[in-house]
């Protein structure tokens, strides 16, 4: 019998070798393996004669994925029959090998291509279950599975699991070894069903069922984590406390701030007059004025003598905030660090912009006020101010502001170690993009739609964006129409000049296309950004990097193109990157598909047209995926969560109720999880 925390070394087939393989993939024991999930299924169980198999239409022989889950592929067509004739040959170096079948209504032929392993498995006048494709009248590329009394069949007549490739296993001797190791797990009843409904199930809904379990597990060792962290913090001393009069002392702004805005900043400013240190995770969507909220608490630390350190992802976004909040704050001093930046002189009352090398600087500084701004961009290390300070008797408050679309019931539950603020309001001014997906027909007048809107400058100077997923041309075959922003330069400078020539524009009024990505140095990204604030640069095309870490204000127009390689989340941070002083903004969605031949890919992106709300897009995208897509599920953010999803809020319910059942509950998933350091999330996000 096998104990989950048995070594690999255990299983019959698994030796030194692959041992060592699989310790590349952090499988070192047997519920490692076991939690290597198959990618997806293949639904082989409807078993049917040769006669009916020659009966279906082509649209019964298309392999697609199930209506009930997105994990499953169906239309395999399965037989059971014995071998009537057998051979194989070579044409050219494509070796063929063929098959006639037949059970008690017909016969049919199988082919299949460079598989010199079948002629020592297929025996003539031998019974087995093949199972495949069908194309032109024969069994193409069949799986073959030898009928057994003593055991039950794994590769075909059933739900198939198919896993992404792990060391050296083949698909069949991967699923042996499951198989093997669940017949024979010393952990009976209800968790070892559960193993086998994930690698061998008897239908859909027990894969759903056996995935939402592990989900489960997750969430309810996220909780415990959360609830132990919750009481390590009280027993810690912040560096300073603010004066509770401080409130009458807020400074006035150019502009009125939401009800919420407002709530929020006098919570932060009552954590703020606390002897215990400041534990608070800040939640607005894209545009609903984080940045103020913190800023102004930050500002009154300021007055008070204290150092503030404000921590960013990039050095641009770094830059713009340091510009835009010494603007507003006139009477603080503002200290901009980088990388590069050489601190010479600590000066009290500061407060401090930069990236993530500003943490390297804390014990100079000794800030009582710590900003993360999107601080799930930051890795764990760099959330875990301890690793930075040198006594650890007092500590700095700590406020962190994420985008990322989180229910109300979840920041209770799972982040129950943190005070949690929520900017549920868009600032009055502020208007989402209106979007508008566009057909592959209509891309040129797009593009002349827009041409004129940047040259038309009788209100404000305008300015466009174009995001493309990669830089260069992906060179595999299946992502070979996918966006590029070097390809995307190349033809719109093309389109351009013959829409310039169409409406007869002079030279001198021709748009100015900027670059970039990544790849270009940091100075050469400064450069970019700093013309296109100057807007000498009316059309910036550039990939992902600017979701996080850019603020355009006078940016107008997005352009997103191969959409449908976005996640909606991702898709909203997007376009919350325009009409971010107020002014009408648009965001074009632009997909490298055929839209005839991709209808779930079209309607996803229809219904990011029509919401503006980014929680309500981040359960649209739970409804789409379903229950049983459950595995895998990311969201851009917070995206560490191995099985379960940020957005599920049934299963939150029922880690809550089990909880209160069972107070002491151990998961068992708590060392893998440990290991695969999910769990940092929680432990971080505000130490």
């Amino acid at each position: 019998m096998y104990q989950l925390q048995d070594s690999v070394l255990v299983v019959k087939g698994i030796g030194t070798n692959l041992q060592k393989s699989l310790q590349d993939y952090q499988i070192e024991n047997i519920l490692d393996l076991l939690l290597y999930l198959p990618l997806r299924y293949e639904d082989r169980s409807a078993i049917t004669t040769i006669a009916e198999i020659k009966k279906l239409s082509v649209e019964k022989t298309q392999i697609q994925k199930s209506s009930e889950n997105q994990k499953v592929k169906t239309n395999f067509v399965t037989t059971k029959a014995r071998v009537v004739k057998w051979n194989e040959y070579r044409k050219g170096r494509l070796l063929i090998s063929r098959a006639s079948i037949a059970d008690e209504s017909d016969q049919i032929n199988c082919i299949w291509f460079n598989n010199k392993f079948l002629k020592n498995k297929i025996i003539v006048g031998q019974e087995y279950f093949f199972s495949g494709n069908l194309k032109e009248g024969n069994l193409m590329q069949a799986t073959v599975e030898k009928i057994s009394d003593d055991h039950e069949n794994i590769h075909t007549g059933r739900l198939v699991p198919i896993y992404s490739q792990l060391a050296d296993f083949k698909q069949g001797s991967l699923r042996r070894i499951l198989a093997e190791i669940i017949s024979k797990l010393h952990q009976s009843g209800e968790l070892e069903q559960v193993f086998k409904d994930l690698h061998f199930p008897s239908s859909i809904d027990h894969i759903i069922t056996a995935r939402e379990r592990l989900a489960l597990e997750e969430i309810l060792y996220f909780m415990q984590i959360s609830a132990q962290n919750k009481r390590e913090h009280q027993k810690k001393n912040s560096r300073f406390q603010l004066s509770s009069t401080i409130k009458n002392q807020i400074p006035k702004l150019p502009f009125e701030l939401t009800t919420s805005q407002q709530k929020a900043i006098q919570e932060i400013l009552i954590d703020l007059q606390n002897k215990v240190p400041m534990n608070r995770l800040l939640v607005g969507d894209v545009g609903s004025g984080k940045t103020i909220v913190a800023a102004i608490p930050a500002s009154l630390m300021v007055n008070a003598g204290q150092n503030v350190c404000l921590i960013v992802p990039t050095k641009i976004l770094a830059k713009q905030h340091y510009q835009n909040l010494a603007k507003l704050f006139k009477n603080i001093n503002f200290t901009l660090l980088d990388s590069q930046s050489k601190l010479e002189k600590i000066e009290q009352g500061t407060f401090y912009i930069g990236t993530h090398a500003l943490l390297n600087q804390l014990n100079k500084i000794k800030p009582s006020l710590v900003i993360y701004d999107e601080q799930q961009r930051f890795g764990v290390k760099h959330r875990q101010l301890e690793e930075y300070l040198e006594q650890k008797k007092d500590y700095p408050h700590l406020l962190s502001m994420t985008a990322t679309p989180i229910p109300r019931t979840l920041m209770l539950s799972i982040f129950s170690h943190l005070e949690m603020s929520y900017l549920d309001q868009m600032p009055n001014s502020r208007k989402m993009a209106t979007t508008w997906l566009i057909p592959q027909f209509k891309k040129q007048k797009a593009l002349e739609w827009l041409t004129k809107e940047l040259l038309n400058t009788t209100t404000h100077k305008k300015q466009a964006l174009i995001v493309c997923p990669f830089i260069n041309p992906s060179s595999y075959k299946a992502m070979e129409n996918v966006s590029a922003v070097k390809e995307s330069f190349e033809f719109i400078n093309q389109e351009l000049k013959q829409i310039y020539q169409k409406l007869k524009i002079d030279k001198k009024y021709q748009l100015k296309i900027g670059v970039l990505h990544s790849k270009l140095t940091k100075l050469e990204q400064l450069k970019i950004i700093q013309e296109v604030y100057d807007q000498k640069i009316q059309i910036l095309i550039s990939t992902p990097m600017i979701e996080v870490g850019v603020d355009l204000p006078n940016a107008d127009i997005m352009i997103i193109q191969s959409a449908e390689r976005f996640g909606l989340s991702s898709l909203h941070q997007l376009r919350g990157r325009v009409g971010r002083q107020g002014q009408d903004s648009y965001c074009l969605l632009f997909s490298s598909v055929n839209s005839a031949q991709n209808q779930d890919n079209n309607l996803r992106l229809k219904q990011f047209c029509q919401e503006k709300d980014g929680l309500k897009l981040a359960q649209i995208d739970l409804e789409n995926r379903g229950a049983g897509d459950i595995l895998g599920y990311q969201q851009s953010g917070l995206n560490n969560l191995v099985f379960a999803s940020w957005t599920n809020s049934q299963i939150i319910k029922q880690a809550q109720e089990k909880l209160k059942k069972e107070p002491n509950y151990q998961s068992f998933l708590t060392d893998y999880l440990q290991k695969q350091n999910s769990a940092q999330i929680i432990e971080s996000i505000g130490n």
